[in-house]
């Protein structure tokens, strides 16, 4: 755990707005903001331990946390979605908590209210399907199982351009006030957003390498009448269909590697 703790980076943004809290009288929500933010990010380290993925590092910004692994792509969709929801699971606990300290008259309601209430925004926020929130995680393993790989992200980032564009026209629509920290978080999502666009290209081609390196121990097939590999799917062993035969996705990811 203390390596784990090692890979945490706080960013300049956050920590302004840490600073900016102590002179405005708002530390107390910051705070408790941040401790939310932890418990949610611990469910989701503590279930990778549990898989053994291997975590690069872990952000915490404006936003929440985002944690960034360095591991291979094509990892069981089981696994994927468990850790994508531990976040989810481990606030339901916290929350779960907090009612049971109030009833033993540890915490007051006071703290019970802005726990719950910052519990209940994390929660809700993250589960939007937008990149890079939880809820984008669970719907890109979704689209993941339906379709190939690539596909599967351009959807991803369409879904997330189209849910941004529904929130900013609900606050023109109904004339609801955009705070500056709105406009903090929705530049910074739709910065991910862009950067997750350009990736689409490097991450499709890291899958077929890893693929190529590693193979699969999927005992799912999928045969492909063509040779084109965009549709390429995870979790899936790939025959293609050269001339009047059929050659395995080793062969045919070897022309592109070698």
């Amino acid at each position: 755990m203390k390596s784990i703790c090692k890979k945490v980076k706080l960013s300049p943004f956050f920590l302004l707005i840490i600073f900016l809290s102590l002179i405005s009288g708002l530390f107390r929500d910051v705070i408790t903001l941040f401790f939310v933010i932890i418990i949610h990010e611990l469910g989701h380290v503590l279930i990778s331990m549990v898989f053994k993925w291997k975590i690069k590092k872990i952000d915490i910004t404006i936003c929440g946390g985002f944690i960034t692994y360095d591991d291979r792509i094509d990892k069981p969709f089981k696994e994927e979605l468990l850790i994508s929801v531990s976040g989810f699971l481990f606030q339901l606990i916290l929350f779960l908590l907090c009612i049971f300290l109030y009833k033993l008259n540890i915490i007051d309601s006071k703290i019970l209210f802005m726990i719950n209430k910052y519990n209940l925004s994390i929660f809700l926020f993250n589960l939007l399907p937008i990149y890079p929130l939880d809820g984008s995680k669970i719907m890109l393993v979704l689209y993941n199982i339906l379709m190939p790989y690539k596909k599967a992200l351009k959807l991803t980032c369409l879904t997330s351009f189209i849910f941004v564009i529904l929130i900013i026209t609900y606050f023109v629509i109904f004339n609801k006030r955009f705070e500056y920290s709105y406009i903090m978080i929705i530049s910074f999502v739709l910065s991910k957003i862009i950067k997750y666009i350009k990736d689409v290209p490097y991450l499709f081609n890291r899958l077929l390498f890893e693929r190529y390196l590693y193979g699969t121990d999927s005992k799912n097939y999928e045969y492909v009448k063509n040779d084109d590999l965009s549709l390429f799917k995870r979790r899936r062993k790939h025959y293609f269909l050269i001339g009047n035969h059929y050659h395995n996705e080793k062969s045919v990811l070897s022309k592109r590697f070698d």
